[in-house]
């Protein structure tokens, strides 16, 4: 969706439109309309960043229960975890700490007992949840994640962010875009011992073809775990035509019912093994001949 919806009088709020229009699947906005952009939020109310107060009938089935930002509890939170106000924001004083709304000091044993505070029920400070909404930290978040790809080689083509709410999600959902490009298109190919998920589509390409409930759409290929399991391997060592082999051997069996394959940069659950990257631009060269997808789950990876 590159034309955003937009409202007079909302210069702010259109510019986020604008940028999630240009940089998030349509997909994304499916239930909000109205794309309501919300830049702090309190309790039961947002404000738009143009200062319009809103009454919260955004958040969806139990999301935010207990209120936007609800100081007592991120108090107890905090205490609980040990947190203080200088290991979140450095020496910040109380004054610089509430204004960024975070607990500056933890309750009293008064306030503890009664519930009662001098300060107020809930802080206005960042959207918690927005399902059916749009935050301004959000437009900032996909324009510094894609400024951050950019910096890496071969990124030319990465310009669209998606957000989702678990690894399993994510690829859930890459996988139904793979599937839904080409509906007579509906084979995955997934390397054989990765983790990509505990359900649906995210689990069939889980592990191995020896799995039971294995999806019959998922075909899994060789990957070279015995050639890399010492540290210091040399990259010579793996030879990369018999895994060119088998995806060719695919391919005269299933053609183009292969949708996509996907892969990780390093197996995560199935133990630390990490291949040369000539083993992963073979992948992608055998993906471009062919016009499959190529899916690089990188959310392990990313997390160290």
């Amino acid at each position: 969706m590159k034309s955003a919806i937009q409202f007079a009088g909302e210069t702010k709020s259109n510019a986020v439109r604008q940028i999630v229009a240009e940089r998030e699947p349509v997909a994304l906005r499916t239930f909000t309309p109205s794309q309501a952009v919300f830049a702090k939020s309190a309790g039961p109310y947002h404000w738009t960043p143009e200062g319009r107060k809103l009454f919260d009938y955004s958040s969806g089935v139990l999301v935010a229960n207990l209120g936007h930002n609800p100081k007592r509890w991120m108090q107890h939170f905090a205490k609980s975890m040990g947190w203080t106000a200088e290991m979140l924001f450095g020496d910040a004083d109380d004054e610089s700490a509430r204004r960024m709304g975070t607990p500056a000091r933890p309750l009293s044993a008064n306030e503890e007992t009664t519930g009662k505070s001098a300060h107020p029920t809930y802080v206005p400070a960042i959207t918690m949840t927005a399902y059916n909404g749009v935050t301004e930290i959000e437009a900032l978040a996909v324009q510094r994640l894609l400024a951050n790809i950019k910096r890496s080689k071969g990124s030319e083509r990465l310009d669209t962010i998606v957000w989702a709410a678990s690894g399993s999600e994510a690829i859930q959902k890459a996988l139904w875009a793979c599937l839904a490009r080409d509906k007579t298109r509906d084979m995955i190919i997934a390397t054989r011992y990765g983790f990509h998920g505990k359900k649906g589509l995210a689990n069939a390409v889980t592990g191995s073809e020896k799995d039971s409930e294995r999806d019959p759409r998922v075909k899994f290929i060789s990957f070279p775990m015995d050639e890399i399991i010492d540290a210091g391997y040399e990259p010579s060592v793996i030879d990369l035509a018999k895994y060119r082999a088998e995806l060719d051997d695919l391919w005269r069996q299933f053609g183009r019912k292969l949708t996509c394959l996907i892969t990780e940069p390093y197996l995560g659950g199935g133990g630390s093994f990490h291949p040369t990257p000539a083993y992963h631009q073979m992948l992608q060269q055998f993906c471009r001949e062919h016009d499959l997808l190529f899916i690089f789950d990188e959310v392990q990876a990313n997390f160290g």
